[in-house]
């Protein structure tokens, strides 16, 4: 093999392994997802100010016998490109500290919000309850007790 040949190999080779991949931010995104974010929905869709989209409702859970869930909700806005953001991400802090688990939920939204009728399992054993929670805002909802 001649050095000219030999040589054209080599940079031929070392050119093939400095090219960057194609990133891929979607695919990134999705394998970046925490193992503990065990369920994601819509929930409805919303507008206000100008803007529209859609409420996703996350649900994590972790522990070893005694599992229990945490509750989010996210404001998934649609841009003017056909992408999406999310624009606003809550916790609901009074759900954790409940430290129950989530057996279902199911939801709605009209004008005035997001509702989410919550379904729990205690992991101590002791009573089942059902929730209510109410979304107006990011810095507006009420959650407590099912009122049926």
């Amino acid at each position: 093999m001649s050095t000219r040949f030999a040589l054209a190999v080599g940079l031929a080779a070392g050119l093939t392994l400095t090219i960057p991949a194609r990133a891929d931010d979607l695919a990134d995104g999705v394998a970046a997802i925490p193992g503990a974010v065990e369920d994601v929905r819509i929930g409805g869709t919303w507008e206000a100010n100008g803007n529209s989209g859609v409420y996703r409702i996350v649900v994590t859970r972790s522990g070893g016998n005694e599992i229990t869930a945490r509750l989010f909700v996210q404001w998934v806005a649609y841009q003017a490109d056909g992408g999406t953001v999310v624009s606003h991400s809550i916790e609901i802090k009074e759900f954790a500290e409940l430290g129950v688990d989530i057996d279902d939920y199911t939801s709605e939204s009209d004008s005035d919000g997001l509702a989410v009728y919550i379904r729990t399992i205690n992991p101590a054993g002791s009573d089942d309850l059902s929730y209510e929670l109410f979304v107006f805002s990011p810095d507006d909802y009420r959650f407590g007790s099912a009122s049926n």
